[in-house]
């Protein structure tokens, strides 16, 4: 299992054991709205929202990887085939020249 997992799970479950040690109701005010709601719904919302936005964010960090990875992937493929078609043309150039040798002075 990944040490990351581990810690997350690890994270997730200190923060559910807090959240329902908090389960009092509290009063939330946010913009014009305000509402009476238990603080370990709050909690919890919160703490799936983040995971939210860290998901996203690393979602975006993939894709970019990604992309540099596709780009990379066609330089490489670019370069082989340059090497090859260098490699052929020394091997041409040595096979004349051992057939042609050139003379000493």
């Amino acid at each position: 299992m990944d040490w990351k997992f581990v810690v997350a799970l690890f994270f997730a479950l200190i923060v559910a054991v807090f959240a329902l040690q908090n389960a009092g109701a509290v009063d939330i005010s946010f913009l014009t709205m305000e509402l009476s709601v238990s603080q370990a719904l709050v909690i919890l919302i919160s703490a799936a929202f983040g995971a939210l936005v860290v998901f996203l964010l690393s979602l975006f960090r993939w894709f970019i990887c990604q992309s540099k990875i596709k780009t990379s992937a066609k330089t490489i493929n670019v370069l082989e085939q340059e090497n090859k078609q260098l490699k052929m043309k020394l091997e041409m150039m040595t096979a004349n020249q051992e057939q042609n040798p050139e003379p000493t002075e």
